[in-house]
């Protein structure tokens, strides 16, 4: 179900399937071996079902050769709304001019055309009307040839890389087929639990169709068919509103004074801030390059809104470690957490001793990534402001910075 070659295949007999492995792109994200063995295991799979010619290097510098080599007549690629990939796709149409060969853009990776979705700054109206515009009708490519080439597959490339344990896009399918969709909305809220899809590496990689999963899940969760409008009203917040790539959405919270202390920062990136709730969920990002919703919204509320660190320092250390990074989505996030972006609550809080109490209440979550302290009472993990631990203190009291920080969310510019 991929509407570029279903186009490619319908107008022309011979197609040269390419995946470029961008060496600028690498380095920006800074993708570490984990991160690079999942991507290559997913070109692998696509490899294993068509000819696929992958190059490593700049984009210019791949489509230069591809252009050289294969001196195709038309280029098709994906519309792109990210804000890196918008300009990547301005700079392939203006390589196309210079070689004479037609840029052609094919619709994917998303339900519903942003464009065709009237203009809004918060979700609820916005999924009433993208509910309205979501497209499932799925493609096949047509019979097609991939003429033989010296261009390298990927076989001949070298890539150092890892294996991405526990996600592998070779599990995608089953992951899909068998998870419990009905038991969605009541249990995606606790990490410890096996309850929350972990598809989204696939969506981001395109393992898996976004229509395919649509049609698994719309009959069985609704909350599951919000999950996947939310990335999408992201998309559609920046399309409409292009400066809160780096700007915040809210103009009113454009002049918080972030603390930024270096020593809160680095003990929030080191896993020691005290609270094992909030470690447990850095421990968790750090060694699987993956983080339950629930724990991105705790720590994340805890960086801006306790330690008042500025949310673009959060978002970057995300872009560091997340195998399901995508710069829109994990923006969007950001700021609706530190509650500077498209969100109508005004100060939204997100306690880590009452989040871990009820949402990890047999501390199995804190104890897996702090194993440490699986024999400390739990009532004393929940809490490590009541209770000495053997562990590291707390870095702040978080009553007390809350206090300070609805004074910085107030002040006006």
């Amino acid at each position: 179900d991929n509407r570029g070659l279903a186009l490619a295949s319908k107008n022309h007999r011979e197609i040269v399937p390419v995946f470029i492995f961008d060496r600028d792109i690498l380095t920006t994200l800074k993708v570490d071996y984990k991160r690079l063995g999942y991507l290559v295991r997913a070109v692998a799979l696509l490899s294993s079902q068509i000819r696929l010619y992958c190059l490593q290097a700049s984009t210019e510098e791949a489509l230069r050769e591809v252009f050289r080599v294969a001196k195709p007549t038309h280029l098709y690629t994906t519309v792109s709304y990210s804000w890196s990939g918008v300009e990547r796709n301005r700079e392939i149409r203006k390589l196309c001019r210079e070689y004479g060969v037609e840029y052609v853009e094919v619709f994917d990776n998303f339900l519903a055309v942003p464009e065709a979705i009237p203009q809004r700054k918060v979700y609820t109206p916005f999924y009433t009307e993208w509910t309205k515009k979501v497209d499932l009708s799925e493609t096949s490519p047509e019979n097609f040839t991939v003429p033989q080439l010296p261009l390298p597959a990927l076989k001949d490339l070298n890539l150092d890389y890892s294996d991405p344990y526990p996600f592998y896009p070779e599990d995608c399918e089953k992951r899909l087929s068998t998870f419990p969709f009905e038991k969605y909305e009541e249990l995606r809220n606790y990490p410890a639990v096996d309850g929350s899809s972990r598809l989204s590496p696939c969506i981001r990689f395109g393992v898996l169709s976004l229509r395919e999963i649509y049609k698994r899940a719309h009959l069985r969760s609704e909350q599951f068919i919000k999950e996947l409008a939310w990335r999408e009203f992201w998309y559609h917040i920046a399309l409409n509103f292009p400066q809160s790539r780096d700007l915040e959405f809210q103009v009113k919270r454009r002049n918080i004074k972030w603390e930024n202390r270096k020593e809160h920062i680095r003990a929030f990136f080191e896993a020691r801030t005290g609270y094992p709730i909030v470690d447990a969920g850095i421990r968790q990002l750090v060694e699987e390059k993956w983080l339950h919703n629930r724990m991105r919204m705790i720590v994340g509320s805890f960086l801006t809104k306790v330690l008042l660190v500025d949310w673009r320092i959060g978002e970057k250390f995300f872009m560091e470690h997340l195998l399901d990074y995508d710069e829109v989505v994990n923006t969007g996030n950001w700021q609706w957490t530190a509650s500077v972006g498209a969100d109508p609550k005004p100060f939204r809080l997100f306690n880590p001793i009452l989040q871990a109490q009820r949402y990890d209440p047999d501390c199995a979550y804190i104890k897996t990534y702090l194993p440490e302290l699986s024999k400390v009472p739990c009532h004393m993990l929940h809490d490590p402001l009541s209770h000495r631990l053997p562990y590291h203190r707390p870095i702040v009291n978080y009553y007390e910075r809350i206090k300070l920080a609805k004074e910085a969310y107030q002040q006006k510019g």
